[in-house]
């Protein structure tokens, strides 16, 4: 074999080699951007799933205490009572009625309200009479004319935050109230999986920030505060379920999840994970 042959052959075999070697480089290149690419998509999926079953989970809660409410409101055994004028001696009928209902379902409160003489008790027994320059939220509810009325309470005295449902007959005169601990969904919020890479919290329909890990956050800040107002317009959709995108100039991901019992939402900001 003359050396020019051997030479060319040479150069073949190495052109060869170089060749496998840049195909091989490539899949390479095109699996890890592939198997990337899926584990993006796993979790997105991932928070998707854990997002909506979230605001679910909360969901069937208010959703059983605004029944629990209406019924209260709606009580024949009461409405009687008040029609007799409040006889003291059948006020047991509702104060042992609201107290059955905070042993029953495990409440921190329970209450009932006259709309006509604003008359207001709890399951401890009559409190007094709603005045207008001391409840403004009575008044105000009333005259929403809205039956539904969702609010959270932070006690920061004994460090708790509550939820209150109320319901007020829209052609009668009861109004109810019922509170429960909302410290269960605050535990969930800061044990949860966004909570390990950003953050996570309860907003209105307002964008208003109210249940947050930070009591300092909860009923102060608001979605004006972080994102600008197409983002936030995007954010706060009634068929919003979870959906997540990636935000490369600040890259984050972002979600939220509807609680239609409440018309808030359930609102992840996290740190993208995989880079």
């Amino acid at each position: 074999m003359s050396k020019p042959f051997l030479a060319k052959h040479i150069n073949k075999l190495i052109a060869s080699g170089l060749l496998v070697m840049v195909c091989l480089s490539l899949l390479l290149i095109y699996v890890c951007i592939d198997a990337k690419t899926t584990e993006k998509r796993l979790l997105q999926q991932q928070f998707n799933f854990s997002l909506v079953n979230l605001s679910q989970n909360i969901d069937a809660r208010i959703s059983s205490m605004k029944l629990i409410a209406k019924t209260l409101a709606n009580d024949k055994h009461i409405h009687d009572w008040v029609a007799t004028g409040f006889t003291a001696d059948k006020e047991s009928i509702l104060v042992n009625k609201l107290g059955f209902l905070v042993k029953e379902y495990g409440l921190t409160s329970a209450s009932f309200a006259d709309k006509n003489t604003h008359k207001y008790w709890n399951h401890e027994g009559f409190l007094r009479v709603l005045q207008p320059e001391i409840d403004t939220w009575y008044f105000a509810y009333l005259k929403s004319g809205e039956s539904d009325l969702i609010s959270v309470y932070h006690d920061k005295n004994k460090n708790r935050v509550d939820v209150y449902v109320n319901y007020q007959q829209t052609d009668g005169n009861g109004l109810s109230g019922i509170a429960t601990s909302f410290d269960g969904v605050l535990e969930i919020l800061k044990n949860s999986l966004f909570a390990k890479h950003g953050d996570i919290y309860l907003v209105d329909n307002l964008g208003k920030i109210q249940v947050h890990a930070e009591a300092d956050v909860a009923g102060i800040k608001s979605l004006q505060n972080v994102f600008s107002k197409d983002i936030i317009d995007r954010l706060l959709q009634p068929n919003a379920s979870g959906f997540m995108e990636f935000y490369p100039a600040t890259d984050r991901l972002l979600g939220a999840s509807y609680i239609p019992s409440m018309n808030w939402y359930v609102v992840a900001n996290v740190s993208k994970v995989i880079d």
